[in-house]
């Protein structure tokens, strides 16, 4: 299954070269839809312990070697069913004169196999780098898009970082193993290199996750890339740092209890942070980013809160932790693929991403329009999505907090799961402005040639991940056990607990609270049939008349109300409650002096405009002073190649004085 998914990725990238554009696009995009069936058919080979093995000797310092277990099959499967419709929903885009697209694609779903397989070092930093370069190049693919450019080196540069941290991490652990198969670091004993090890491994793959303070490189990637492959970037390749958290901790065990307590922190903060950006952002592509940002954060607390069980050696705990992280994994797959893929439509066909130019758009456009309704419903958590569960699981697992006798693991506990709460209730704030303003608001955009949203492909893809996000709700039952068998190598049988008699799940831990998703999807409707009944029945036919006048003015005649309130308006009151955070400030100047706004304007009678400001505090602090010092070490190291032979001899003097020190000092 994992050749043939390679080999049929690898004619994707061959069918671009078809001279026919047209034929070229819909066969490469075909091709890869088959390729992530193969890739799904991987997954479900390794959870049924049908192992997909590939071995390729190349010279290297070690094999080439692929093999899917378990644990790999579970997130086989969480990447590539998300893969199929969206590889459908590229299909049916508009823009078919861009050729090498699908190749970048099909490079980027290979990668990441190569990744969630990978048997040993050398091939899991191949696969690594391999969807590093893959996001370099999607991200800098428009060329006409302001911000393609900075954003590609963002994503490179911290892509590149998270391959150093990956890279030295996993030597540092080789070197005690004497082995590079990641198997034989479980047996890597207790001390200061194990420690290391762990830290830059979860540091390596919290990069890519966009876990803070290593976040600031996905909006702005995410926002600047192709829109066809921004749901897969996204949905299913960001899945591979989770797979890289749930894969060490199966080898190494329980990290430090600084670390878990570190990590509980760090998630908290990330939940609310990427939240408060994305409730203020003034574009669709880079809101749902920011999304992403809060979504890594509550899975990096569910996740924490399985080290502190594998820690205290409590797998119950561990079960509950990771049960939580892995169905709040699945929710954001699916949310993010469906709202990324009403973007593609809506960008197609509209032109732009602005949220204040896009009031109204799915009148227009019905199936984005749907795709954004049940996308923003999923990731806000809502009762009848797959995200109701997910979070609902992530709370009740923080709530477990008093089963940890150590008081770092009950603070920590205590506040992420403070901020987790918090960032729920701003989560649903932000997409009730995407769903009342942008979905369905009034007074649409004209859109006179939607060619994307009328794609029976597009409208395929984007209906099989509505299902999706809204079936998966429904048979929770069986999404827990799906879990419970990927699972298996790091906690057992103890998920099967999360299934209670009747339909009702719980936190692993039997009493302490219940929830049944599934039942809701049939009391609800049935609670509404008869509300609807009665209230007809009482009513009679006054039900249906409708009583209209005209828009109130607030006393204020000749004002034109039709704009209503604005995207932009709804969004001022998080701007005011978290400026600390967000770092926002507010300027007014005359029309005439204006330019052009990066951020938001209101026009206030034709004379003022009003402009908002929303600064990343963790870019500010952080990153900005370490740049400002290396641009001022590189124009230091500028002078020193002006032709000074004494400076050059200096250099060379010292560096091997250097070495001859280092060197006796080993000796």
């Amino acid at each position: 299954m994992i050749a043939a998914a390679i080999l049929v990725a690898g004619l994707a990238a061959l069918s671009c070269l078809v001279p026919n554009r047209l034929i070229a696009w819909r066969l490469a995009w075909s091709l890869l839809t088959i390729s992530a069936l193969f890739g799904l058919g991987a997954g479900v080979a390794g959870l049924t312990d049908r192992n997909s093995d590939l071995r390729v000797l190349l010279g290297a310092p070690a094999a080439f070697s692929l093999s899917v277990d378990r644990l790999s099959g579970l997130f086989l499967v969480i990447c590539f069913v998300p893969a199929i419709p969206l590889c459908l929903s590229g299909f049916g885009s508009k823009r078919a004169q861009r050729r090498p697209l699908p190749a970048l694609v099909a490079a980027l779903l290979v990668a990441a196999l190569i990744v969630v397989s990978a048997r040993n070092l050398f091939t899991l930093l191949f696969g690594w780098e391999g969807v590093t370069f893959a996001f370099y190049l999607l991200t800098n693919f428009d060329r006409q898009h302001p911000r393609s450019g900075p954003s590609s080196l963002y994503a490179a540069s911290f892509g590149k970082a998270s391959g150093a941290a990956l890279l030295i991490g996993g030597l540092l652990l080789t070197a005690s193993s004497h082995s590079l198969d990641l198997s034989s670091w479980s047996q890597v004993p207790q001390g200061a290199s194990r420690d290391a090890g762990y830290v830059l491994l979860l540091i390596g793959f919290a990069i890519k996750t966009g876990l803070a303070p290593w976040q600031i490189w996905l909006p702005r990637s995410y926002s600047a890339a192709s829109a066809p492959a921004r749901a897969l970037m996204a949905g299913v390749a960001v899945n591979i740092g989770f797979y890289g958290w749930w894969r060490t901790l199966q080898i190494l065990g329980a990290p430090p209890a600084w670390l878990t307590t570190t990590m509980l922190v760090l998630g908290g903060i990330t939940a609310i942070f990427g939240i408060a950006q994305a409730a203020v952002s003034t574009n669709l592509a880079t809101l749902v980013a920011w999304s992403s940002v809060e979504n890594a954060g509550v899975i990096a607390t569910g996740f924490s809160m399985a080290l502190v069980g594998a820690d205290i050696h409590q797998p119950k705990l561990m079960a509950a932790g990771l049960l939580a992280a892995t169905a709040q994994v699945m929710a954001h797959t699916l949310g993010k693929s469906l709202l990324y893929s009403a973007t593609l439509a809506i960008e197609d066909d509209t032109g732009t991403l602005e949220i204040e130019n896009l009031r109204g758009v799915g009148r227009r456009l019905p199936a984005a329009g749907i795709g954004l309704v049940i996308g923003s419903l999923t990731l806000a958590g809502m009762p009848f999505t797959i995200g109701f569960a997910s979070e609902w699981l992530t709370l009740q697992s923080l709530m477990q907090q008093f089963r940890a006798t150590q008081l770092e693991y009950q603070l920590g506990a205590v506040v992420a799961g403070s901020l987790v709460a918090l960032s729920v209730g701003v989560a649903g704030l932000t997409f009730v402005r995407v769903v009342g303003f942008i979905a369905y608001g009034n007074h649409p955009p004209v859109v006179d040639t939607p060619h994307t949203d009328r794609s029976n492909m597009f409208r395929i893809g984007v209906g099989a991940l509505c299902v999706a996000c809204l079936g998966v709700a429904a048979a929770a039952h069986w999404q827990i056990q799906l879990i419970s068998v990927g699972l298996h190598q790091l906690v057992g049988t103890h998920v099967d607990a999360a299934n209670a008699p009747g339909w009702v799940i719980q936190p692993v831990y039997s009493g302490f609270s219940a929830l049944s998703p599934g039942k809701l999807w049939i009391v609800v409707p049935m609670l509404c049939g008869v509300l609807i009944m009665f209230t007809c029945a009482v009513s009679g036919r006054r039900l249906f008349l409708v009583r209209r006048t005209a828009t109130w003015g607030s006393g204020s005649p000749g004002v034109d109300r039709r704009s209503g309130y604005t995207a932009f308006a709804f969004a001022n009151p998080m701007r005011r409650i978290l400026s600390t955070m967000l770092m926002s400030s507010d300027i007014t100047t005359p029309t005439a002096r204006h330019s052009s706004a990066i951020d938001i304007a209101e026009t206030v009678d034709g004379s003022l405009h009003r402009q908002a400001n929303v600064d990343d505090v963790v870019e500010r602090y952080t990153y900005q002073p370490v740049w400002a010092l290396v641009r001022s070490i590189a124009r230091t190291a500028q002078r020193l190649q002006s032709g000074r032979l004494d400076a050059y001899l200096a250099y060379m003097l010292i560096t091997v004085l250097a070495v001859i020190s280092v060197i006796t000092f080993w000796n």
